[in-house]
């Protein structure tokens, strides 16, 4: 990927990284390069073949953007540019392994739009804005597997077709059961029904089961 150090989220049919908000002083030239060397590994094992531009960002314009305790976001494609937008915020004084799980994160974002699976807040089409957070199929998913993704960059391989496919199956098969557990029930009550979800794709401690 191509590094820059302005901030524009134009496109250009190029994948490229800024490092943006401080990101390109406070991060060493290793750290840098190990980050660019991640994005552009994940989009080969998702072969995206979207323009993904990837914004490492310490803090500022595009943390206020995200939030306050956003770590990472995404943006899809959208009708007046043809690129994936990623953005990770970093601290310079957190692990290089903890940056990289973020970018993982964010890049199944990007895989989930490519494939058609998410488009806004629909998933397969359908609806789910309503859930909470932990609850989006695209969140049970990039949480469930950040760290496998992360891992294929730090084995230095591709993921198989059949490993991309197991993935898929599992979420298919959350999402399932998701559907069938929360049902009409209140949302007060969606995170004591959804135990199973967080069992099949691991995420028992981020609903606090």
């Amino acid at each position: 990927m191509l590094p820059r150090r302005t901030m524009d989220f134009s496109d250009n049919n190029v994948n490229e990284i800024f490092f943006v908000d401080g990101a390109e002083t406070a991060l060493t030239r290793d750290q840098k390069e190990t980050l660019s060397s991640a994005a552009a590994h994940f989009i080969e094992c998702f072969d995206i073949d979207d323009e993904v531009d990837v914004y490492i960002s310490k803090k500022s314009i595009l943390h206020k953007h995200a939030g306050a305790r956003a770590s990472a976001w995404h943006m899809s494609p959208q009708y007046d540019r043809d690129n994936h937008i990623v953005c990770v915020f970093v601290d310079p004084e957190e692990s290089l392994k903890s940056m990289i799980i973020s970018l993982a994160h964010e890049m199944i974002h990007a895989w989930q739009v490519n494939r058609g699976d998410m488009q806004g807040t629909n998933w397969k089409k359908q609806d789910y804005s309503q859930l909470p957070y932990q609850l989006q199929p695209w969140e049970i998913e990039a949480h469930g597997f950040m760290k496998q993704v992360a891992g294929f960059y730090f084995e230095d391989r591709q993921p198989s077709a059949s490993e991309l496919s197991a993935m898929t199956a599992k979420t298919d098969l959350a999402v399932k059961e998701l559907n069938t557990q929360v049902g009409n029930q209140q949302l007060k009550n969606k995170v004591m029904k959804v135990a199973k979800v967080a069992g099949l794709v691991g995420l028992g401690a981020l609903f606090g089961i």
